[in-house]
């Protein structure tokens, strides 16, 4: 395995791909970069995913290749993977057994079916296995797991996160009734399509022991995936409360979080951290309106690229599995009304 992908697959190009292509080609001027595109149907595009003039190929220097078998023939060092979510796992485990790195779009894949033989292959590899969790490395969001590992808050006594968006404005570059989002035979709907602040929640406090959801569509377009859902998860000694929904015209994102000592919000709007500690009074703000979005990508893509091996596979496969788990008990929860206890870390399915 060399320290630095010398021969990068892309395996889709649409609008996710084609951001993990340019921050990558920025970082690998002298490597090797092929594609597969099933469908080809999204056009070149610039950084603010308006359309672009030219060619895709001749922009970044990049081979297509016909199937993906032909792609992986060529021995990629990594395999970038931004399909719809119901197309990842076959060239995850394609990629994984025959030991080349893989970054792959959040969420893992739309259900834990195959997690267990995909494990193992990662496993059995000395290459990194990285899941796009980017929020991760968003400094204000990083600045709450250092604040929660330290114990400023004291315990835990609730936590809050909110997120809301409108899919028909994401990309006017097509036709938003066929975004895999919206479609459940691709993986769609909002519980994994906006599962960042289900990994955020797992990353802070850990497995809930439960959990219990409501939701469905209840936007003013007519889906057949849930647009909206209302999750608990249940530690038993305090709740964290998550709200998605996909389908309101007012956009935001927004996390609060209240211990017996202390207390925190960040907004998206302004990019806006204040800690508040309640025995002293003291108050920490900080704020960045100005940091974009590419940011946190590329402070993923710098981070792969410093430690190109198996190191952070663990943390990555346990986060993949966590934030699945908690979509399938949710939905379990949300179709019999019922809370849904999660089952041992990497089991294969909720029941």
């Amino acid at each position: 395995m060399n320290s630095t992908p010398e021969s990068v697959l892309f395996v889709g190009l649409g609008g996710a791909g084609q951001r993990h292509l340019r921050i990558l080609r920025q970082r690998l001027p002298q490597a090797r970069f092929s594609a597969f595109r099933r469908t080809a149907s999204t056009p070149l595009l610039n950084a603010d995913f308006s359309v672009a003039t030219g060619d895709l190929a001749a922009r970044y220097d990049l081979t297509l290749v016909p199937t993906l078998e032909e792609g992986l023939a060529e021995r990629p060092d990594l395999v970038v993977i931004s399909t719809p979510s119901a197309l990842h796992l076959e060239p995850m485990l394609a990629a994984a057994a025959q030991g080349a790195g893989i970054l792959v779009e959040k969420p893992w894949s739309h259900r834990l079916e195959g997690f267990a033989a995909f494990r193992r292959a990662v496993d059995s590899s000395p290459a990194p296995f990285r899941l796009s969790f980017q929020r991760r490395h968003h400094p204000f969001l990083r600045r709450v797991k250092d604040l929660l590992a330290a114990g400023r808050l004291g315990r835990i006594v609730s936590a809050n996160f909110q997120v809301g968006s409108w899919v028909p404005s994401w990309h006017g570059y097509e036709d938003w009734r066929g975004l895999y989002a919206v479609r459940p035979e691709l993986g769609g709907g909002v519980l994994l399509t906006e599962i960042h602040e289900i990994d955020l929640a797992c990353w802070y406090f850990g497995l809930p022991k439960r959990v219990f959801a409501t939701g469905g569509n209840f936007g003013p377009e007519r889906l057949d995936v849930e647009d909206t859902a209302q999750v608990t998860l249940d530690y038993d000694d305090f709740s964290a409360q998550i709200s998605l929904c996909f389908m309101q015209k007012k956009p935001g994102r927004r996390l609060e979080i209240a211990g017996t000592e202390g207390h925190l919000v960040w907004d998206a709007e302004g990019n806006r951290l204040v800690h508040t500690d309640y025995a002293s009074g003291w108050r920490e703000e900080a704020s960045d309106p100005a940091l974009p979005n590419d940011a946190l990508f590329e402070a993923q893509a710098d981070a792969l690229l410093a430690d190109f091996t198996n190191v952070g596979n663990d943390e990555h496969l346990r986060a993949a599995w966590a934030s699945q788990a908690v979509v399938a008990a949710a939905r379990l929860a949300m179709a019999e009304r019922r809370a849904v206890a999660l089952p041992p870390l990497f089991a294969e399915a909720v029941t």
